[in-house]
Protein backbone atom coordinates (compact mmCIF):
# COMPACT_ATOMS: atom_id res chain seq x y z
CA UNK A 1 0.00 0.00 0.00
CA UNK A 2 1.33 3.47 -0.85
CA UNK A 3 2.38 6.04 1.75
CA UNK A 4 -0.52 8.27 0.68
CA UNK A 5 -3.01 5.48 1.29
CA UNK A 6 -1.50 4.68 4.70
CA UNK A 7 -1.67 8.30 5.83
CA UNK A 8 -5.23 8.51 4.57
CA UNK A 9 -6.18 5.44 6.59
CA UNK A 10 -4.58 6.91 9.72
CA UNK A 11 -6.45 10.17 9.27
CA UNK A 12 -9.75 8.30 9.12
CA UNK A 13 -9.02 6.77 12.54
CA UNK A 14 -7.23 9.67 14.32
CA UNK A 15 -8.82 12.76 12.76
CA UNK A 16 -8.89 14.89 9.65
CA UNK A 17 -5.96 16.74 8.14
CA UNK A 18 -5.51 20.02 10.02
CA UNK A 19 -4.43 23.50 9.09
CA UNK A 20 -1.15 22.74 10.90
CA UNK A 21 -0.54 19.74 8.61
CA UNK A 22 -0.84 21.97 5.54
CA UNK A 23 1.39 24.63 7.11
CA UNK A 24 4.06 22.01 7.91
CA UNK A 25 3.90 20.66 4.33
CA UNK A 26 4.53 24.14 2.88
CA UNK A 27 6.93 25.30 5.62
CA UNK A 28 4.95 28.33 6.79
CA UNK A 29 2.81 29.27 9.79
CA UNK A 30 -0.85 28.33 10.21
CA UNK A 31 -1.89 31.99 9.99
CA UNK A 32 -0.31 32.23 6.53
CA UNK A 33 -2.25 29.18 5.34
CA UNK A 34 -5.45 30.54 6.87
CA UNK A 35 -4.89 33.90 5.17
CA UNK A 36 -4.24 32.22 1.81
CA UNK A 37 -7.53 30.32 2.05
CA UNK A 38 -9.66 33.18 3.37
CA UNK A 39 -8.17 36.22 1.63
CA UNK A 40 -5.90 34.88 -1.14
CA UNK A 41 -5.09 38.37 -2.49
CA UNK A 42 -3.07 39.03 0.69
CA UNK A 43 -0.64 36.21 -0.17
CA UNK A 44 1.80 36.10 -3.08
CA UNK A 45 0.83 34.08 -6.13
CA UNK A 46 3.79 31.72 -5.71
CA UNK A 47 3.01 30.95 -2.05
CA UNK A 48 -0.71 30.72 -2.76
CA UNK A 49 0.00 28.07 -5.40
CA UNK A 50 2.21 26.06 -3.01
CA UNK A 51 -0.52 26.12 -0.36
CA UNK A 52 -3.16 25.10 -2.88
CA UNK A 53 -0.98 22.17 -4.01
CA UNK A 54 -0.50 21.07 -0.38
CA UNK A 55 -4.26 21.26 0.21
CA UNK A 56 -4.83 19.03 -2.82
CA UNK A 57 -2.05 16.61 -1.89
CA UNK A 58 -3.14 16.15 1.72
CA UNK A 59 -6.88 16.31 1.13
CA UNK A 60 -7.37 19.13 3.63
CA UNK A 61 -11.03 20.12 4.15
CA UNK A 62 -11.42 23.60 5.71
CA UNK A 63 -14.12 24.01 8.32
CA UNK A 64 -16.52 26.65 7.03
CA UNK A 65 -17.90 27.54 10.47
CA UNK A 66 -14.59 27.77 12.35
CA UNK A 67 -11.69 26.59 10.26
CA UNK A 68 -9.26 26.14 13.14
CA UNK A 69 -11.72 24.53 15.60
CA UNK A 70 -12.01 20.78 15.07
CA UNK A 71 -15.04 20.67 17.36
CA UNK A 72 -17.22 22.43 14.77
CA UNK A 73 -18.22 20.33 11.79
CA UNK A 74 -19.57 21.28 8.39
CA UNK A 75 -23.02 20.15 7.24
CA UNK A 76 -22.39 20.93 3.58
CA UNK A 77 -23.16 18.35 0.91
CA UNK A 78 -21.56 19.54 -2.33
CA UNK A 79 -22.99 18.27 -5.61
CA UNK A 80 -20.76 18.73 -8.66
CA UNK A 81 -22.33 18.40 -12.11
CA UNK A 82 -21.82 19.63 -15.66
CA UNK A 83 -25.44 20.74 -16.17
CA UNK A 84 -28.33 22.15 -14.17
CA UNK A 85 -30.70 22.35 -17.13
CA UNK A 86 -30.96 18.72 -18.21
CA UNK A 87 -34.23 16.98 -17.35
CA UNK A 88 -32.31 13.86 -16.39
CA UNK A 89 -30.17 15.63 -13.78
CA UNK A 90 -33.22 17.39 -12.35
CA UNK A 91 -35.02 14.06 -11.88
CA UNK A 92 -32.00 12.70 -9.99
CA UNK A 93 -31.62 15.87 -7.89
CA UNK A 94 -35.30 16.00 -6.90
CA UNK A 95 -35.27 12.43 -5.61
CA UNK A 96 -31.91 12.93 -3.90
CA UNK A 97 -33.07 16.06 -2.09
CA UNK A 98 -36.29 14.36 -0.97
CA UNK A 99 -34.28 11.59 0.74
CA UNK A 100 -31.92 14.07 2.42
CA UNK A 101 -34.63 16.52 3.50
CA UNK A 102 -35.11 15.06 7.03
CA UNK A 103 -31.42 15.61 7.80
CA UNK A 104 -29.91 18.91 8.88
CA UNK A 105 -27.83 19.45 5.73
CA UNK A 106 -26.93 22.33 3.45
CA UNK A 107 -26.90 21.24 -0.21
CA UNK A 108 -24.56 23.22 -2.47
CA UNK A 109 -24.45 22.70 -6.23
CA UNK A 110 -21.32 23.49 -8.28
CA UNK A 111 -21.34 23.50 -12.07
CA UNK A 112 -18.00 22.08 -13.25
CA UNK A 113 -17.69 24.19 -16.39
CA UNK A 114 -14.28 25.62 -15.53
CA UNK A 115 -11.03 24.34 -14.06
CA UNK A 116 -11.37 26.18 -10.77
CA UNK A 117 -14.21 24.12 -9.34
CA UNK A 118 -11.94 22.10 -7.03
CA UNK A 119 -10.87 25.27 -5.18
CA UNK A 120 -14.53 26.20 -4.77
CA UNK A 121 -15.34 22.68 -3.56
CA UNK A 122 -12.59 22.84 -0.94
CA UNK A 123 -13.72 26.27 0.28
CA UNK A 124 -17.24 24.92 0.88
CA UNK A 125 -15.85 22.47 3.46
CA UNK A 126 -17.95 19.49 2.35
CA UNK A 127 -19.16 16.75 4.64
CA UNK A 128 -19.69 14.67 1.50
CA UNK A 129 -19.18 15.09 -2.26
CA UNK A 130 -21.61 13.93 -4.95
CA UNK A 131 -20.51 13.77 -8.58
CA UNK A 132 -23.63 13.86 -10.77
CA UNK A 133 -23.17 12.55 -14.33
CA UNK A 134 -19.60 13.81 -14.19
CA UNK A 135 -16.31 12.10 -14.94
CA UNK A 136 -13.95 13.49 -12.30
CA UNK A 137 -10.53 14.71 -13.61
CA UNK A 138 -7.44 13.12 -12.08
CA UNK A 139 -6.36 16.06 -9.88
CA UNK A 140 -9.81 16.49 -8.37
CA UNK A 141 -10.19 12.73 -7.96
CA UNK A 142 -6.89 12.53 -6.06
CA UNK A 143 -7.99 15.25 -3.63
CA UNK A 144 -11.28 13.46 -2.97
CA UNK A 145 -9.42 10.19 -2.31
CA UNK A 146 -6.93 11.87 0.03
CA UNK A 147 -9.61 13.81 1.90
CA UNK A 148 -11.33 10.69 3.24
CA UNK A 149 -14.70 12.31 2.50
CA UNK A 150 -17.81 10.34 1.64
CA UNK A 151 -18.11 10.43 -2.15
CA UNK A 152 -20.99 9.26 -4.33
CA UNK A 153 -20.85 9.09 -8.12
CA UNK A 154 -24.29 9.02 -9.74
CA UNK A 155 -24.79 8.15 -13.41
CA UNK A 156 -22.71 5.81 -15.53
CA UNK A 157 -20.79 2.85 -14.17
CA UNK A 158 -17.22 3.82 -13.21
CA UNK A 159 -14.23 1.55 -13.82
CA UNK A 160 -12.45 2.92 -10.71
CA UNK A 161 -15.07 4.46 -8.41
CA UNK A 162 -14.00 7.08 -5.87
CA UNK A 163 -16.58 5.85 -3.38
CA UNK A 164 -20.18 4.71 -3.84
CA UNK A 165 -21.10 4.43 -7.52
CA UNK A 166 -24.89 4.47 -8.00
CA UNK A 167 -25.15 3.72 -11.67
CA UNK A 168 -26.54 2.24 -14.85
CA UNK A 169 -24.22 0.17 -17.03
CA UNK A 170 -23.81 2.04 -20.36
CA UNK A 171 -22.61 -1.11 -22.14
CA UNK A 172 -25.66 -3.11 -21.11
CA UNK A 173 -27.95 -0.21 -22.06
CA UNK A 174 -26.56 0.10 -25.59
CA UNK A 175 -26.57 -3.67 -26.10
CA UNK A 176 -30.27 -3.83 -25.23
CA UNK A 177 -31.11 -1.18 -27.84
CA UNK A 178 -29.02 -2.82 -30.57
CA UNK A 179 -30.34 -6.31 -29.76
CA UNK A 180 -33.90 -4.97 -30.00
CA UNK A 181 -33.30 -3.32 -33.37
CA UNK A 182 -31.47 -6.33 -34.83
CA UNK A 183 -34.27 -8.66 -33.70
CA UNK A 184 -36.77 -6.38 -35.49
CA UNK A 185 -34.76 -6.68 -38.70
CA UNK A 186 -33.06 -3.27 -38.72
CA UNK A 187 -29.56 -3.31 -40.18
CA UNK A 188 -28.70 0.27 -41.18
CA UNK A 189 -28.61 2.13 -37.86
CA UNK A 190 -27.39 5.64 -36.99
CA UNK A 191 -26.48 7.25 -33.66
CA UNK A 192 -27.38 10.91 -33.01
CA UNK A 193 -26.35 12.97 -29.99
CA UNK A 194 -25.88 16.54 -28.76
CA UNK A 195 -23.81 18.28 -26.10
CA UNK A 196 -23.36 16.24 -22.92
CA UNK A 197 -20.65 15.24 -20.47
CA UNK A 198 -17.75 14.16 -22.71
CA UNK A 199 -16.61 11.18 -20.65
CA UNK A 200 -20.15 9.75 -20.49
CA UNK A 201 -20.59 10.26 -24.24
CA UNK A 202 -17.31 8.40 -24.81
CA UNK A 203 -18.63 5.46 -22.78
CA UNK A 204 -21.75 5.22 -24.92
CA UNK A 205 -19.70 5.60 -28.09
CA UNK A 206 -17.34 2.75 -27.18
CA UNK A 207 -20.31 0.52 -26.36
CA UNK A 208 -22.01 1.52 -29.62
CA UNK A 209 -19.04 0.42 -31.72
CA UNK A 210 -18.60 -2.90 -29.91
CA UNK A 211 -22.33 -3.76 -30.02
CA UNK A 212 -22.63 -3.09 -33.75
CA UNK A 213 -19.38 -4.89 -34.57
CA UNK A 214 -20.64 -7.92 -32.68
CA UNK A 215 -23.61 -7.98 -35.06
CA UNK A 216 -21.42 -7.31 -38.15
CA UNK A 217 -23.04 -3.92 -38.73
CA UNK A 218 -21.63 -0.53 -39.72
CA UNK A 219 -20.87 1.46 -36.56
CA UNK A 220 -19.65 4.69 -38.20
CA UNK A 221 -22.98 6.39 -38.90
CA UNK A 222 -22.76 8.89 -36.04
CA UNK A 223 -23.81 12.54 -35.93
CA UNK A 224 -22.99 14.86 -33.04
CA UNK A 225 -23.95 18.52 -32.66
CA UNK A 226 -22.44 21.04 -30.22
CA UNK A 227 -25.85 22.41 -29.16
CA UNK A 228 -27.36 21.54 -25.78
CA UNK A 229 -29.95 18.76 -25.76
CA UNK A 230 -33.33 20.13 -26.92
CA UNK A 231 -36.25 19.39 -29.24
CA UNK A 232 -34.88 21.79 -31.86
CA UNK A 233 -31.46 20.09 -31.73
CA UNK A 234 -33.19 16.75 -32.31
CA UNK A 235 -35.04 18.14 -35.35
CA UNK A 236 -31.79 19.53 -36.81
CA UNK A 237 -29.96 16.24 -36.25
CA UNK A 238 -32.81 14.34 -37.91
CA UNK A 239 -32.70 16.55 -41.01
CA UNK A 240 -28.91 16.40 -41.23
CA UNK A 241 -28.93 12.62 -40.91
CA UNK A 242 -31.56 12.22 -43.64
CA UNK A 243 -29.63 14.48 -46.03
CA UNK A 244 -26.25 12.90 -45.17
CA UNK A 245 -27.10 9.21 -45.04
CA UNK A 246 -30.18 9.03 -47.26
CA UNK A 247 -31.95 5.70 -46.84
CA UNK A 248 -31.49 4.32 -43.32
CA UNK A 249 -33.45 1.88 -41.16
CA UNK A 250 -33.30 3.37 -37.67
CA UNK A 251 -32.04 6.34 -35.64
CA UNK A 252 -30.93 5.99 -32.02
CA UNK A 253 -30.84 9.26 -30.05
CA UNK A 254 -28.91 9.56 -26.77
CA UNK A 255 -31.78 11.53 -25.27
CA UNK A 256 -35.59 11.37 -25.35
CA UNK A 257 -35.71 15.12 -25.94
CA UNK A 258 -33.65 14.75 -29.11
CA UNK A 259 -35.74 11.77 -30.25
CA UNK A 260 -39.01 13.62 -29.64
CA UNK A 261 -37.70 16.61 -31.60
CA UNK A 262 -37.00 14.21 -34.48
CA UNK A 263 -40.54 12.77 -34.21
CA UNK A 264 -42.06 16.27 -34.43
CA UNK A 265 -39.91 17.05 -37.48
CA UNK A 266 -40.78 13.74 -39.17
CA UNK A 267 -44.48 14.48 -38.66
CA UNK A 268 -44.02 17.96 -40.15
CA UNK A 269 -42.38 16.43 -43.23
CA UNK A 270 -44.96 13.59 -43.47
CA UNK A 271 -42.25 10.95 -42.94
CA UNK A 272 -43.82 7.74 -41.64
CA UNK A 273 -42.46 6.51 -38.30
CA UNK A 274 -41.54 3.63 -38.01
CA UNK A 275 -42.44 2.70 -41.63
CA UNK A 276 -39.88 4.94 -43.34
CA UNK A 277 -37.43 5.02 -40.42
CA UNK A 278 -37.56 3.92 -36.78
CA UNK A 279 -36.68 6.32 -33.95
CA UNK A 280 -35.40 5.15 -30.56
CA UNK A 281 -34.72 7.36 -27.52
CA UNK A 282 -32.82 7.04 -24.27
CA UNK A 283 -34.26 7.89 -20.87
CA UNK A 284 -37.99 7.08 -20.86
CA UNK A 285 -38.93 10.62 -19.88
CA UNK A 286 -42.63 11.45 -19.41
CA UNK A 287 -42.93 13.06 -22.85
CA UNK A 288 -41.93 9.80 -24.56
CA UNK A 289 -45.37 8.35 -23.74
CA UNK A 290 -47.35 11.34 -25.07
CA UNK A 291 -45.78 11.82 -28.51
CA UNK A 292 -47.35 10.53 -31.70
CA UNK A 293 -46.30 7.91 -32.37
CA UNK A 294 -45.30 7.04 -28.79
CA UNK A 295 -41.53 6.80 -28.47
CA UNK A 296 -39.72 3.50 -28.10
CA UNK A 297 -37.01 4.22 -25.55
CA UNK A 298 -34.62 2.70 -23.06
CA UNK A 299 -35.73 3.39 -19.50
CA UNK A 300 -32.95 4.91 -17.39
CA UNK A 301 -34.30 5.05 -13.79
CA UNK A 302 -33.14 8.61 -13.05
CA UNK A 303 -35.46 9.18 -10.09
CA UNK A 304 -34.47 5.81 -8.62
CA UNK A 305 -30.78 6.69 -9.00
CA UNK A 306 -31.32 9.83 -6.91
CA UNK A 307 -33.44 8.00 -4.33
CA UNK A 308 -30.91 5.18 -3.96
CA UNK A 309 -28.00 7.61 -3.62
CA UNK A 310 -29.89 9.71 -1.06
CA UNK A 311 -30.71 6.68 1.10
CA UNK A 312 -27.12 5.44 0.94
CA UNK A 313 -25.71 8.85 1.88
CA UNK A 314 -28.17 9.23 4.78
CA UNK A 315 -27.16 5.77 6.03
CA UNK A 316 -23.44 6.62 5.89
CA UNK A 317 -23.92 9.97 7.64
CA UNK A 318 -26.07 8.52 10.42
CA UNK A 319 -23.91 5.46 11.13
CA UNK A 320 -20.62 7.38 10.72
CA UNK A 321 -19.01 4.31 9.16
CA UNK A 322 -15.90 4.70 7.03
CA UNK A 323 -17.19 4.56 3.43
CA UNK A 324 -15.97 1.75 1.21
CA UNK A 325 -15.95 1.70 -2.58
CA UNK A 326 -19.15 0.05 -3.77
CA UNK A 327 -21.09 -0.26 -7.03
CA UNK A 328 -24.89 -0.12 -6.78
CA UNK A 329 -26.12 -0.90 -10.28
CA UNK A 330 -29.72 -0.31 -11.34
CA UNK A 331 -31.35 -2.05 -14.29
CA UNK A 332 -32.32 -0.32 -17.53
CA UNK A 333 -35.36 -1.65 -19.42
CA UNK A 334 -36.42 -1.20 -23.03
CA UNK A 335 -39.91 0.33 -23.45
CA UNK A 336 -41.23 -0.84 -26.81
CA UNK A 337 -43.83 1.57 -28.20
CA UNK A 338 -44.89 2.70 -31.67
CA UNK A 339 -41.84 4.54 -33.01
CA UNK A 340 -39.67 1.44 -33.23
Amino acid sequence: MSLANNSNKNRRSTGKVTLADVAKEVGVGTMTVSRALRTPKMVSENLRQKIHEAVQKLGYVPNSAARELASVSSRNIVIVTSSLVSVENNLILNSLQKELQPLDLQIIILVANKKGWLRELINNSPLAVILLNLQCPSTEAQWIRNSGLICLEIGSKQANPLGINVCVDSKSAVQKVISFLVAKGYRDIGLLCAQQEQAIFQQYLACWHSALHANHLNSHQILHCSEPVSFSAGAKLFNEAISTWGCIDAFVFLSDELACGALFEAQRQHIGIPYDVAIIGLGDLEISQTTYPALTTLNIPYAKLGETAGKKLAELLQTEKDPQTECIQLISTLRERESG
